[in-house]
């Protein structure tokens, strides 16, 4: 997992392109940006949605086997929650269609997302997004990054 925000985030464009891509594209992304998805390339794909967030009580870990999630928030604030996978207690199996499981965090740790943060979650990480900080609505870019998966194996 890494946290971080747009003014910080050149040191990990470099880390790798897919990241560096992502990183490329966000500020062109703003509270302004219809909802939707948007294709970057053939590994990399942004959702970007309006949602109201959960209660920090009802938070639901969620992990993915083949593409990494980089969240970046582009208006009002959340708290997203990083949970250990040591401590998950399962909800709804891997669904390998959708690349997610569901699990039950038995504690949660929280960091604070506002405008600007980002966070990185790779395959396997187990994150808990959308949890409420503050009243109203929050508008976050999704950014889905394939690492796994057959398509890729063929490739390398």
């Amino acid at each position: 997992m890494i946290y971080s925000d747009l003014k910080s985030g050149g040191f990990y464009a470099a880390t790798d392109e897919k990241i560096a891509l992502c990183l490329a594209y966000a500020p062109s992304l703003n509270e302004n940006t219809p909802c939707g998805r948007y294709e970057l390339n053939e590994d990399v794909y942004v959702n970007v949605m309006t949602y109201e967030p959960k209660p920090v009580q009802e938070a639901t870990a969620e992990t993915h086997n083949i593409y990494a999630d980089l969240q970046l928030i582009l208006d009002g604030a959340e708290w997203m929650g990083c949970a250990d996978s040591a401590a998950l207690i399962p909800l709804v199996p891997y669904d390998e269609g959708k690349d997610i499981a569901l699990w039950k965090p038995k504690d949660v740790p929280l960091l604070p997302m506002r405008k600007g943060n980002w966070a990185l979650f790779l395959p396997g990480e187990p994150h808990a997004p959308s949890l409420k900080m503050q009243d109203g609505t929050v508008k976050k870019a999704v950014f889905k990054i394939r690492y796994g998966g057959d398509d890729i194996t063929k490739k390398n």
